[in-house]
């Protein structure tokens, strides 16, 4: 009877591909920072990434860790990484109307998010990555909640009209995330002032 070989390097691939599929499902990305909790997967992750570099490391493995959002590049190409973490917040949230202050795994994706929307060099590939998420994703993040808001509370079956002083679909929250957020106010505060009589 013939035996398989016994391969600990396939074993121990195995097992650290496990490992990184698991901070994927719990972070959204493969993006690990802290050194205390995850050095043996940040280690492991550099190992990869320079057997690519090389051209040493199987296609199939290759495919299986973009399958996770692999970051090749990590000191060259910081768009990619930013990317990760957009990707996360969206995977979190459902959109990309990121508070400018928020971080996510001590990134800071709030600032990534502000300079993409003022960014002129994005290229096409990339501005179809952040469409491909959400398709505001260059709006003003606080009027992107709000609409957003708007939106939910209008497929609740709230409407936006009545008085914004009394209880009622008007002051119905959109998301849940902002219990004073009523809609009829933001929306009339968007349609601006009255013109004047001429």
């Amino acid at each position: 009877m013939k035996l398989r070989a016994f391969n600990p390097r396939a074993v121990e691939w195995q097992r650290m591909h496990a490992v990184a599929a698991r901070f994927h499902i719990e972070h959204g990305h493969l993006d690990p920072t802290d050194t205390t909790k995850h050095a043996e997967l940040i280690s492991w992750l550099t190992r990869q990434r320079h057997l690519n570099g090389q051209q040493l490391l199987d296609p199939a493995r290759v495919g299986e860790l973009d399958a996770l959002g692999m970051i090749w590049s990590k000191n060259a190409n910081a768009w990619e990484r930013g990317y990760a973490h957009a990707a996360a917040f969206h995977h979190q949230h459902g959109h990309l109307a990121v508070p400018a202050t928020a971080k996510l795994d001590d990134y800071a994706v709030g600032a990534w998010m502000r300079r993409q929307r003022k960014a002129e060099a994005l290229t096409k590939d990339q501005v179809a990555k952040l469409d491909a998420l959400d398709e505001l994703w260059r709006l003003e993040p606080d009027w992107n909640r709000s609409y957003r808001r708007l939106l939910a509370c209008l497929a609740a079956g709230g409407t936006p009209d009545g008085p914004a002083n009394r209880t009622g679909p008007a002051n119905r929250t959109g998301l849940g995330d902002d219990p004073a957020f009523r809609p009829g106010t933001w929306m009339r505060k968007q349609a601006g002032p009255a013109p004047a009589a001429s």
